[in-house]
Formats: structure tokens, sequence, C-alpha cells
């Protein structure tokens, strides 16, 4: 598997909180606001670093061995087949999921339990 950048860093905050959390980041260190696809159940919102994202949760992590709406960091991989071939043959258990408009989603936990997402490198960085 090759990781080609870094993709996101995502936070938790409390749903309560969220708009102050946003505001904070967009105000106070000057982070553009990112449109961000609807996710049920999930209440978020996205800033540019760069060419970079932050993702902001509001909700609090499930505390899962695989938290896919926890504190994780997300890096792109030229190839999310075969990163999951690679994945299957080392016996690392994984979740999928689809977001927005067929954007998919791989997570993982490294041994110290740190949720890694995996998505397709899209070259639109």
């Amino acid at each position: 598997m090759k990781v080609t950048r870094f993709h996101h860093v995502s936070i938790n905050t409390s749903e309560t909180s969220l708009d102050d959390v946003a505001a904070f980041y967009r105000d106070v260190l000057g982070l553009n606001d990112k449109a961000r696809p609807d996710i049920p159940g999930v209440p978020g919102h996205w800033h540019l670093v760069g060419d970079q994202e932050l993702h902001l949760v509001g909700a609090p992590p499930r505390g899962t061995p695989i938290d896919s709406t926890g504190h994780h960091y997300c890096v792109a991989v030229d190839d999310l087949d075969a990163a999951v071939a690679e994945l299957e043959d080392r016996g690392i258990e994984y979740q999928r999921a689809v977001q927005g408009a067929g954007t998919v989603q791989i997570w993982i936990s490294d041994p110290a339990g740190n949720t890694i997402e995996l998505q397709q490198e899209t070259g639109d960085h």
C-alpha cells in the first residue's frame, strides 16, 4: 500500500459546542470553511488547512476498536482496492463505508488502538 498524503484530521466536540468550535477555527486560526456532505446522524463542520482538511464531529467518540466517528486521521492511498487486498492478506480488520457521492472510506486501527481512515487518492488536492 502506498500512502500519498495526509487527507484530513478529525476531532470531536459536543454537538452543542460545534458552532463555537467551528467559529474558533475560522475566526482565531483563520481556516476557511469547506462544504460538507450530509452524513446522517453525524453532525459536523469541515475546514480547509492548505490542501488538507480539519473535520469537526459534533458527537463523542464511540469508544469502539475502530471508531469512524471518533478522533482519527485520514490518509490518501494510491489504490484503495489494493490496500484492502493487502489488509485482508495481513489479517487486519477494517470497516468500509461510502460517503456523499461515492467516496469509499476504509477504517483500521493501529496496534496502539488509534483509528486511521484510508481514502482513494483523487488528485483533487
